[in-house]
């Protein structure tokens, strides 16, 4: 509430400051023109006397919706997070973005979309339907590659369906297609009732692990995230939380370099459920 708060006022002083800016701004411009029409200015407002207060209420009512508008929620952010990181947070579609996607898979690396082991709702299972609906196998054995070198913390041979093999939390395994490349981070494991799950503190560490990751492997392409944990993970985070603590997991890594930054790509579902003027507050940053 004391952050919602200093928000609040912040915006009502930005509110001021601008108004005040468009008045100067309006009244030099005016100036100017008066300066190069004086006489037919002159003229008219001495015709049409009462035109002089219509004027100034119009020129006043503009400024102000120019204040209002400059302090509007914000739909996206650009934020240099660390010397070496720049972010940007803003609404779009994953898929359509250029560089490398992260996609949060579960600690099996299930690939069978049947809304029991993934849910077709997920972006993994959008991932899967658009890039490898009708070759499930070849998604498998591209995940399998790029697991070959990590060793397995479980082999389930009483899982009935999907994979057998459970990968440690933060496991990220690299699938190209076309001309994209995906990292498919394992975010979540099932409990006893079949249900993805996280705890908030495996959240924390699988986040953490995700930018050593991509430190590691991005070769300088631009990393693209959704909102890691929104959705059917069961972290039990708000999205404005997800969102701060993805942010906040970067100006931890003193020394991470990302070249080419990250996008946080959010979907236009949390809209109402995100505050990116408070994401602006903390980093102190203006568009």
């Amino acid at each position: 509430m004391r952050i919602k708060g200093i928000i609040i006022e912040m915006k009502k002083k930005k509110f001021i400051e601008n108004f005040f800016i468009y008045i100067g701004v309006t009244s030099a411009f005016f100036t100017i023109i008066g300066l190069i029409c004086a006489s037919d200015i002159s003229s008219f407002f001495d015709k049409n006397e009462n035109y002089k207060i219509y004027f100034i209420i119009i020129v006043g009512a503009l400024n102000l919706c120019f204040a209002g508008f400059s302090i509007r929620r914000k739909n996206k952010l650009s934020l240099d997070i660390t010397k070496k990181v720049h972010a940007n947070v803003y609404y779009n579609d994953l898929f359509q973005s250029k560089g490398i996607i992260v996609i949060p898979v579960n600690d099996y690396f299930d690939t069978i979309v049947d809304d029991k082991i993934i849910s077709s709702n997920t972006i993994h299972g959008k991932f899967i339907n658009k890039f490898f609906k009708d070759n499930e196998k070849e998604l498998k054995q591209k995940i399998n590659k790029s697991l070959s070198s990590i060793e397995a913390i479980e082999t389930n041979l009483s899982r009935k369906q999907g994979n057998k093999k459970r990968y440690p939390l933060g496991t990220v395994a690299i699938v190209k297609q076309v001309d994209k490349t995906f990292f498919l981070l394992a975010l979540t494991k099932f409990n006893a009732n079949h249900r993805a799950e996280i705890t908030k503190s495996e959240y924390q560490r699988v986040i953490m692990q995700l930018f050593d990751f991509t430190e590691q492997h991005s070769q300088g392409f631009k990393i693209n995230i959704p909102l890691i944990g929104n959705g059917h993970s069961g972290t039990e985070l708000s999205e404005q939380k997800l969102l701060e603590f993805i942010l906040f997991s970067i100006t931890l890594h003193d020394k991470l370099t990302l070249s080419n930054g990250v996008d946080i790509i959010l979907h236009k579902d949390v809209k109402d459920k995100i505050d990116l003027n408070k994401i602006n507050y903390y980093y102190n940053t203006e568009e």
